[in-house]
């Protein structure tokens, strides 16, 4: 991925485009430019020797020695991306040094301003001068810059093939401030140049980020002071966008917003804000700075709800920006997480597709996700809504439904089948039944997907195992009931091994049902994944041992004393399938032995001290019994206890809220599409903000939540009951009216509130008053374990390594331009001395020629 040289700007290829909303690779921002720069760029190279130098009056040596540099300087970075060693960071250094040594040297030997004008008026590859070249190297010295534009000013204002001025090559490569003020002084109206592309300077010194920040902040605001903050690239997008997207200094975008407020918010061409394209650039390091520097103010606090052309939210691009990447650098992954962090903590309305779009996240990142606060208030609030409620009290109802008569009318239909005689039309009304269950979770499901396919979700439907459980469930109950009500003979053993799978599988989805409900069936069925998930390699080993001994067993016993002794049919243990009355007679059995034994049913060992092969079988039993009775047995439940605990202490709230983040966003894709396609629906707002409802977590409110309809009597009317159980009432009232009070209260207690909770649960809740709902639904949080206390430790660890790590960065930065800045004074003063010594040898050869004549 190129940076902004190669006819194509960064953002247009990796934040514009969804299909490239890829990740922006820091060190490759020169290569095209380079590849483009250096290719057949040999023409003026080995000119001269290089301690020819001062002794060539050929202008093309100045180039030379430059395209040298450059060529140095593209063999160390290479086409790999890769940041350089602590070592070829020396050696750059030292080859930066030796290049504006050698310039040094080529200036002092040719003091003349026409020399140095012709070396400036040179144009090489690409229609680079000279002085394109020293501010295409990092950090060029301004003595020798301004040596340059002394001697040949109009430079300054040439630009490239690209449209690059030097200034241009300049801020993207690094300058120092006096450099940046000897280049802006002599073309001030060069802030304002646009490129090919019509990117100005400050476009690209704002995708800076390695250098400090005082010189950063300098730099930046010597180059927008004159408007350039305002303009705008071919694709749209202001130096605020370049900032944000590949991450700067918050000191640097601060300088920006200052001197533009009206970039904080401003779109590109395709609708996008800064937040969007430093949202789909997360991963960055510099990545959640620039998120915190956008949400301090109000103005791009807002923008976490703005939607770019494609109706994208900034937390869309961010799942589009990690689909196919995988994070496995641990900081990576923090910087995505954090950004996530702190946009769920600005509170972003919970639109139809802001749930999928959280269901879009990578499951590692989809964690921090559920377990903000914003995201549990949205759940709760959503869950103990009407229709979410009725729906999940419905999807209990049919559930139950299903079973029952799923039960009944199969053990009916299979006396049936053995019995032709018994009546068959005992079961015709639980079929009906079982056809109105499998068409009501047809029909939701149906909707569902719809919905999803309307808001461009559809991959979260697909991906979701829920949903796969639930065409299963409509598939197997159609097709029994089917079968039960059609007189075409069926298989009678078939049909009950296959309605026992049946019934299996719903009772699978009663579980499934449960762990979106209560957090303790959550924990329980995360737990048995998380469990099976782990014992991978565990079973594996544990089929290979079991394999191996039903082998051996069966090996010892097969056409032995023990097999070919056959019972009578008459004999109690006598079995006409095996015909024999060993259990190793075969390996089918075998195995099946084996099996058992693992599972506790030892047996009577003594069954293995017979026949000529006793000892060998015993020594067998022996080796079986400890090694799979007795260790594989306790190892399997100490990674069963372990692998339960973690899902119970440390993954409790996330397994929960996960399960209700599916149920939820189911409800929303259905409640969007009918919407869109039935019109049946009052359009809906999203949640704006986040209110404290007495004896309820934090739900949040919205405009939809038809305060003037049933829901506020409904509300208002438990209330007024539940102030006759005030235990404050008696403080200010009569005996009289105490006694009016009392049978008020008994009148609530055996009639008003039973019947109120019987007409609820008999409509789904939908005549539940809120408070009801509440206090079934709403999860007011999971227990914080010893295990997140101590997370929460080591991120808090982390964080101060990382602000540790941050500083000492800074510091060597700091350090580094010191060493430059020494570094330049050494040659200055160097160079001062050999023009001293040059001088005092003329005066010399002058002297002794004035004595000599």
């Amino acid at each position: 991925m190129s940076r902004p040289y190669d006819g194509q700007t960064p953002a247009e290829q990796a934040t514009f485009a969804r299909e490239e909303l890829m990740h922006l690779d820091e060190e490759s921002m020169m290569d095209d430019y380079n590849d483009d720069e250096t290719e057949n760029n040999q023409s003026f190279l080995n000119l001269l020797p290089e301690d020819d130098e001062a002794g060539n009056d050929d202008p093309a040596q100045l180039f030379a020695i430059l395209e040298d540099a450059i060529n140095q300087t593209a063999k160390q970075t290479g086409d790999t991306g890769r940041a350089l060693t602590a070592v070829e960071q020396q050696q750059k250094r030292e080859n930066a040094e030796h290049t504006w040594d050698r310039v040094r040297r080529w200036m002092w030997a040719h003091p003349q301003v026409e020399q140095r004008q012709a070396a400036a008026f040179i144009r090489g590859q690409a229609d680079a001068t000279a002085l394109h070249l020293m501010c295409k190297l990092h950090n060029p010295p301004d003595d020798i810059i301004q040596a340059i534009v002394d001697s040949a000013v109009d430079v300054v204002s040439w630009t490239d093939a690209h449209g690059w001025l030097p200034l241009h090559h300049a801020c993207a490569n690094g300058v120092s401030p006096e450099t940046m003020k000897v280049l802006v002084d002599a073309y001030p109206a060069g802030k304002l140049q646009q490129d090919n592309m019509r990117r100005t300077p400050l476009h690209f010194y704002a995708t800076r980020n390695s250098d400090s920040t005082v010189i950063m902040t300098t730099n930046t605001e010597l180059l927008a002071d004159d408007g350039a903050a305002e303009l705008t690239d071919r694709g749209g997008m202001l130096p605020m966008h370049y900032a944000c997207a590949y991450g700067t200094d918050p000191a640097v975008l601060e300088v920006l917003a200052q001197v533009y407020p009206a970039s904080l918010t401003a779109k590109e061409n395709k609708g996008r804000t800064p937040m969007h394209l430093a949202m789909v650039n997360a991963h960055r390091d510099a990545s959640p700075n620039v998120i915190h520097f956008l949400l301090e103010y109000a103005e791009s606090r807002a923008t976490v709800n703005v939607r770019d052309q494609d109706g994208y939210l900034p937390l869309h691009l961010l799942a589009l920006g990690l689909k196919g990447y995988t994070a496995d650098e641990s900081t990576k992954r923090s910087n995505v997480s954090a950004c996530l962090s702190m946009y769920m903590d600005a509170e972003p309305q919970a639109a139809a597709d802001f749930l999928t779009a959280i269901q879009d996240l990578p499951d590692w990142l989809q964690d921090t996700a559920v377990v903000s606060k914003h995201v549990r208030n949205v759940l709760n609030y959503k869950i103990v809504q009407p229709f979410p409620t009725s729906i999940l009290m419905l999807d209990g109802y049919f559930l139950i439904v299903l079973i029952v008569c799923f039960a009944f009318s199969t053990k009916y239909y299979i006396d049936f089948l053995f019995e032709p005689e018994s009546n068959k039309t005992d079961i015709d009304i639980y079929i009906v039944f079982l056809f109105i269950g499998a068409s009501y979770f047809l029909m939701r499901e149906l909707v569902q997907v719809a919905s999803l396919v309307s808001l461009g979700s559809f991959s979260s439907w697909w991906s979701d195992a829920a949903n796969w459980l639930d065409v299963g469930v409509i598939t197997m109950v159609y097709y029994y009931a089917i079968c039960m009500s059609m007189d075409s003979p069926v298989d009678r053993n078939l049909f009950r091994s296959g309605a026992a799978f049946g019934q299996g599988i719903l009772y699978v989805a009663v579980i499934v049902y449960l762990k979106s409900t209560y957090v303790d069936f959550a924990v329980f069925v995360g737990g048995v994944l998380y469990v099976v998930q782990r014992l991978t390699a565990f079973l594996t080993a544990v089929g290979v041992i079991l394999l191996a001994f039903a082998q051996m067993f069966y090996f010892i016993y097969v056409d032995g004393e023990m097999c070919t002794n056959r019972l009578q049919p008459d004999d109690l243990n006598y079995d006409a399938d095996l015909d024999c009355r060993f259990s190793h007679c075969s390996f089918e059995e075998s195995l099946l032995r084996v099996y058992s034994m693992m599972m506790g049913e030892i047996g009577d060992e003594k069954r293995y001290s017979a026949g000529p092969t006793s000892l060998v079988a015993q020594i067998l039993y022996v080796g079986y019994a400890f090694l799979v009775v007795i260790l594989l047995s306790n190892v399997l439940i100490a990674i069963v206890t372990d692998s339960y605990e973690i899902i119970q202490n440390d993954r409790a709230a996330i397994v929960f809220w996960t399960n209700r983040l599916d149920f939820v966003a189911e409800m929303d894709a259905i409640t969007y599409g009918a919407q869109r396609r039935l019109g049946c629906f009052r359009k809906k707002k999203a949640p704006m903000q986040v209110e404290e409802i007495p004896n309820a977590p934090g739900l949040v409110s919205d405009d939809y939540n038809d305060r003037n309809g049933s829901s506020d009597f409904f509300r208002y009317g438990w209330q007024q009951v539940m102030l006759l159980f005030d235990a404050n009432l008696y403080e200010e009232i009569d005996p009289i009216e105490s006694l009016v009070y009392n049978i008020f209260r008994i009148a609530c207690i055996v009639f008003v509130i039973p019947l109120w909770l019987i007409m609820g649960a008999a409509t789904a809740g939908w005549l539940w008053p809120p408070q009801v709902r509440e206090a079934l639904f709403c999860q007011k949080g999971t227990t914080t374990s010893r295990s997140e206390i101590e997370r929460k430790k080591l991120e808090q660890l982390r964080t101060i390594q990382t602000d540790l790590t941050s500083l000492k960065s800074d510091i060597v930065r700091e350090m580094t331009s010191d060493r430059d800045e020494m570094i330049r004074m050494k040659l200055e003063v160097e160079g001062v001395q050999a023009e001293v010594l040059s001088d005092l040898i003329q005066v010399r050869e002058l002297i002794t020629s004035l004595l000599g004549t």
